[in-house]
């Protein structure tokens, strides 16, 4: 039997799922455990799944992509939360320069997820609306998704987390509340 879901509940079910299936899955960023993250794609997550495996990070995007580098090469799967797409260029450094790199400098995988709400059309002003897409396209050894619809949402996500290499996942904000069986 199917359920409706929203674009926003199929990411939770991703994550829900890498979280079960997967003890090397983590989930990190701002206020993604006690607050579910910004667009509560990560809603009791922390409560299923512990503190250890979906951690609230201080408000530094580059100290805790940083981080999460060095788990994707110690053998974890982080999947890092931005609040806004905007702030990817705080984190731009681990991103670009070294998680991309890494495969193509020393062989090594880097099992990285990004994800990161993106798009304007909601007036959230000059900090909260931008599409950064092109950045990373351009960058050699990163794969850049930008799923359409729920289905989409959960299906690449789950992909994402599973790819030995470092995805940037970006979900257009206006689809949070699309719902589809």
């Amino acid at each position: 039997m199917s359920a409706v879901v929203t674009y926003v509940e199929a990411i939770r079910l991703a994550l829900r799922s890498a979280l079960e299936e997967d003890d090397r899955v983590v989930v990190l960023g701002e206020d993604v455990g006690r607050g579910g993250g910004a667009f509560r794609a990560t809603a009791g997550l922390q409560e299923e799944f512990g503190e250890q495996r979906v951690m609230d990070t201080p408000i530094s995007e580059a100290a805790f992509t940083g981080a999460a580098v060095g788990m994707a090469l110690d053998g974890m799967r982080p999947v890092v939360e931005y609040q806004f797409s905007d702030f990817l260029t705080s984190g731009m450094n681990a991103i670009v320069n070294t998680a991309a790199k890494m495969h193509f400098r020393h062989g090594k995988a880097v099992p990285l997820v990004i994800r990161a709400p993106a798009a304007g059309g909601f007036a959230g002003g000059p900090f909260h609306s931008q599409n950064p897409e092109a950045w990373f396209l351009h960058t050699p050894g990163l794969k850049v998704v930008c799923p359409s619809a729920p289905s989409d949402a959960r299906l690449l996500l789950r992909a994402a987390i599973q790819d030995p290499n470092p995805v940037v996942f970006l979900e257009h904000k206006r689809l949070y509340s699309v719902k589809e069986e």
